[in-house]
């Protein structure tokens, strides 16, 4: 599994360091379970499938992106914390502890690579009224075809973006809109994709190609006006609800 990883990618990257966590933490189960004698214990075994099952249902969340995959990450930070913290203050098991926070900086180091518009992006689904959904009008370019889409949570050099249309992993797009009265293209890589609900659109997690100047402060520009035009929106929401 392990040699089947790109480690160049962002995406196989945070398989291997889910991987390395699981390893870790795995072994400092077994320390802290050895030193304090619990291996003899009916709980142990409950808790050594526990953990089993636990990062087996997490990988496979992490696998096909599910949202359930902050639950757990949560779950397991908080397990992370809670041990570090018993195993260095009060059995006074250094090494264990270090273990466990080697495997809660590992977790923190995916969760934040994966964090991504790319991988997760954030998604106002329940906002019906587009007055106030926080998102740009734009129109993608798909080998010479033209479709009409919407572009969101624009963060860290990457984007969300809705379509009606279905395209492959990879492909090469070009997103044509206008802000401030400018009209511009920006080049882009479809990096993930989602399925629609029904009667939704397709989530595409793209990546900006920045490969020139221009490129780079153009996407600056739009950035910085898709934040501020959400703030805006959001402002006007609860305005009209007074």
């Amino acid at each position: 599994m392990i040699l089947q990883l790109n480690l160049q990618n962002s995406y196989d990257k945070v398989k291997f360091l889910t991987l390395v966590q699981f390893v870790t933490v795995f072994l400092a189960f077994m320390s802290e379970a050895l030193v304090t004698g619990s291996v003899a214990y009916i709980s142990f075994i409950f808790e050594f499938f526990l953990l089993i099952f636990v990062f087996n249902f997490y990988y496979k969340a992490l696998s096909h992106l599910f949202y359930s995959y902050w639950n757990i990450s949560i779950i397991l930070m908080i397990y992370y914390v809670v041990s570090l913290t018993r195993n260095i203050f009060v059995l006074d098991h250094g090494l264990i502890g270090f273990l466990y926070l080697v495997s809660l900086l590992l977790l923190i180091v995916a969760c934040y690579i994966i964090s991504s518009p790319v991988y997760f992006p954030r998604v106002h689904w329940w906002e019906y009224d587009f007055r106030f959904r926080s998102d740009i009008r734009c129109y993608v370019e798909i080998e010479g075809r033209q479709y009409r889409g919407r572009l969101s949570d624009l963060r860290r050099g990457a984007a969300c973006l809705e379509l009606f249309s279905h395209t492959h992993l990879g492909q090469q797009i070009q997103i044509n809109l206008e802000i401030l009265n400018q009209n511009f293209t920006l080049s882009a890589e479809i990096r993930s994709k989602r399925e629609p609900i029904m009667g939704r659109s397709i989530i595409y997690g793209i990546k900006f190609q920045n490969v020139d100047l221009e490129q780079k402060q153009r996407l600056k520009l739009l950035t910085n006006y898709w934040h501020e035009s959400k703030k805006i929106k959001i402002r006007n929401k609860f305005a009209s609800l007074k």
